[in-house]
């Protein structure tokens, strides 16, 4: 998922935590309390959300979203809601995203269907292709991007949902460094067009929480397709495995554990091959400082609280690129290190906003924004 669908579906989560939680108030009046009451047990209804984080892709950004929402009709008030929702982000980078967003559910919460279409100008770093790339070879680049994505998924037992996946995006690369890579027009992708694919994925989910779980984990399996029969410039495949694991220790303590693998075979352009860093994946990294056709990602983490609604965390990642799978190699690995500070807006929902300070090789990262890394 890129950054700017991962901001997206954060809203969505931060949505329905405010709509079903008990305990989070805006402040301490009794009647902001009695709206907030009245929000929840509406069937239908319209939320402002403001948006505010900083990542070092972005720097400060800020922005605003409006949620409408609504429930299927005969549903339960306690049902989770079908939203629609449009999203605004400006940041400090002068990247800019505007998003329409669509999430729906029926027949009792099996099906749902979620989808995105937006534009997204995103001025960006580029390092070359591979595991070996030093920092003298950062070059910026500004890619201008129209897309859509659908996914549709289907509960056919409890905790286990198959899924049908597409995604269009149509790219411009409307600025590069003038004696950079991108500029000599060798690399996959620098002269932009468009992908357009379709795929399954099928996932089991046994959390406990959806934001900061303590016990249990997921689980997914994910494959994409992308062929000129479909409409793409660009003939690749995508498979994806995800699994997370949450061990609870002395009632108190969470080591949360991740391994995620992603491969790709044919002929990706170099903004969809795989990205090691960001937010999420291998911290203290700029997103996209070592990218290439495969990636494998190993990350563990301890979380307790301290006090109040104030917690820490501490983290430790392991990971590399590679452009064939055999080639990949434990003296290449790429490790994160760091810590961070968490605090609690709805201690019912578990959910919190992160502070993170990373630190990889020759290199770091500060982090605000919402919701655990995985």
């Amino acid at each position: 998922m890129k950054r700017y669908h991962y901001l997206v579906f954060s809203l969505h989560m931060l949505f329905l935590s405010l709509l079903f939680s008990s305990s989070y108030v805006f402040s301490g009046a009794a009647s902001e309390m009695a709206d907030q009451d009245t929000v929840r047990h509406k069937r239908n209804g319209i939320l402002f959300l403001p948006i505010l984080f900083y990542t070092p892709e972005t720097k400060m950004a800020g922005g605003a979203a409006f949620n409408y929402y609504f429930r299927e009709s005969g549903s339960e008030q306690s049902s989770r809601p079908s939203t629609i929702m449009p999203v605004f982000i400006y940041t400090q980078n002068k990247q800019i995203i505007v998003e329409l967003n669509g999430d729906l559910y029926w027949n009792n919460e099996k099906m749902n269907l979620r989808g995105a279409v937006g534009y997204v100008k995103f001025p960006n770093k580029f390092y070359g292709i591979g595991h070996n790339t030093t920092e003298d070879d950062e070059e910026n680049y500004t890619p201008r991007n129209v897309y859509f994505s659908l996914n549709y998924q289907l509960q056919v037992r409890k905790e286990i949902y198959l899924g049908a996946h597409y995604d269009f995006t149509h790219s411009e690369i409307v600025e590069v460094d003038e004696n950079g890579l991108l500029a000599e027009k060798d690399i996959s992708g620098s002269e932009g067009g468009t992908i357009s694919g379709a795929g399954l994925f099928v996932n089991r989910d046994t959390r406990d929480n959806i934001f900061c779980p303590s016990c249990g984990g997921f689980y997914q399996l994910f494959v994409n397709f992308y062929r000129g029969l479909v409409g793409s410039d660009y003939d690749f495949e995508r498979y994806n495995l995800d699994v997370r694991q949450y061990i609870p220790l002395l009632s108190i303590h969470i080591f949360a554990l991740q391994g995620y693998v992603n491969i790709m075979k044919g002929n990706p352009p170099f903004q969809n091959v795989s990205l090691l860093g960001g937010d999420s994946l291998m911290r203290g990294y700029y997103e996209g400082r070592y990218r290439d056709k495969n990636m494998f990602v190993f990350q563990i983490e301890h979380r307790m609280p301290v006090w109040w609604r104030f917690g820490m965390a501490g983290f430790l990642g392991f990971g590399e690129v590679s452009d064939n799978i055999s080639h990949f190699a434990l003296k290449e690995l790429k490790h994160s290190v760091g810590f961070g500070v968490r605090y609690s807006l709805d201690p019912q929902e578990k959910l919190n906003v992160r502070l993170d300070l990373a630190f990889g090789e020759d290199t770091s990262g500060f982090y605000i924004t919402l919701f655990e890394a995985f």
